[in-house]
């Protein structure tokens, strides 16, 4: 009898210190078949049948979990890494779009490693298309860090609809800087979400102190590195949604500035995106987006690009739909005669688990 009682004390015990913490594997397995074309001024047009990995979102597999610390305090952590379905992840597996180990609470979260940007975060809240892959503004608007490594990010608590977030990262390139100092990339966001309403503001700078590929993050999306210079570039982001229930209406409004060092003068962009996404009755949705970037330097026009995509979704259950994508778009070099159009027609099904 006394052993059974003891038995009985330590399997309450267990199942206390269990239910104090938990563990996720989670994972989004998607993947297209479709063509591509490229037309450039000048030469000849390429077309290409592919199967792809990652139509709509990017396939996916990840571990999360939380252990409750008492007092309302909890320690989180997150590891997700992107998945290549059409070849298995060729080149091998990294927990590369999140890794990140961090404390929450009243006060809010802090989460330190390799988080995604509150930039990143508030243009995806309210992005057309659905905010997929193929979206219009994914195509057409100027690349931004949306993962960088070595970050320290806060989220603070939710007040009314009314959250905000901040993240400062570290480039670590202090050996190889040509301008004394160290890159880094300051990413900010105030955002609303109450009922059918969303709304944000996002502003991040990035800072270029050496011409390191990747200084902040593998395959570095940083215009300053594609250029090979040292230097800053701002965003600034401004988007929102109302949701009519017959329609959900989307915009957003987003100027980048580029001040490379010894420059003559800097780069701006002008870009803004609508979109229009519309449940069609049953299981089935229609998503539409047209976005634009324009570029100019000391008042004169560089660039302009223009993009439309549409797709239709049919969720066949909570965790499994089928989709049709289309995008085309168009970036010219104003004044030249010089143009390349690209064009993206494709079917896929995504499970998530």
């Amino acid at each position: 009898m006394k052993k059974s009682l003891i038995a009985l004390a330590v399997l309450a015990a267990s199942g206390a210190a269990m239910a104090q913490s938990s563990v996720t594997l989670y994972g989004m397995a998607d993947v297209w078949v479709g063509r591509t074309k490229t037309d450039v001024t000048g030469a000849p047009s390429v077309s290409t049948s592919r199967l792809d990995s990652g139509g709509f979102n990017t396939s996916r597999l990840g571990f999360k979990g939380s252990e409750d610390l008492g007092g309302g305090l909890k320690a989180n952590f997150q590891l997700e890494g992107a998945l290549g379905m059409d070849n298995g992840t060729a080149g091998g597996f990294r927990f590369d779009r999140q890794s990140w180990v961090g404390l929450s609470g009243g006060f809010g979260e802090v989460q330190l490693g390799k988080p995604w940007t509150p930039y990143d975060d508030t243009r995806s809240m309210a992005n057309d298309t659905f905010n997929a892959n193929f979206s219009s503004s994914f195509s057409t608007w100027l690349p931004y860090e949306d993962n960088p490594n070595n970050t320290i990010r806060y989220n603070s608590p939710n007040f009314g609809g009314f959250s905000g977030a901040i993240a400062y990262s570290l480039g670590e390139d202090k050996a190889a800087s040509l301008t004394g100092g160290t890159s880094s990339l300051l990413s900010l966001s105030l955002n609303y979400a109450n009922g059918p309403i969303v709304a944000g503001f996002a502003h991040q700078s990035e800072k270029n102190a050496s011409l390191v590929p990747g200084y902040l993050a593998p395959g570095s999306t940083n215009l300053l590195t594609f250029a090979g210079a040292t230097g800053k570039t701002t965003y600034n982001l401004l988007n929102g949604s109302y949701d009519f229930g017959v329609a959900k209406l989307i915009g957003g409004i987003n100027q980048v500035k580029v001040k490379a060092d010894g420059a003559a003068a800097d780069v701006k962009a002008n870009e803004y995106n609508i979109g229009v996404d519309v449940p069609l009755g049953g299981a089935l949705e229609a998503g539409f987006g047209l976005a634009r970037s324009k570029t100019e330097s000391a008042g004169v026009d560089l660039t302009k690009t223009t993009g439309f995509s549409a797709g239709l979704k049919y969720a066949l259950s909570k965790r499994t739909f089928t989709y049709l994508a289309f995008n085309r778009t168009k970036a010219e070099a104003i004044g030249t005669g010089l143009e390349a159009k690209n064009t993206l027609y494709a079917v896929g099904v995504q499970h998530n688990f």
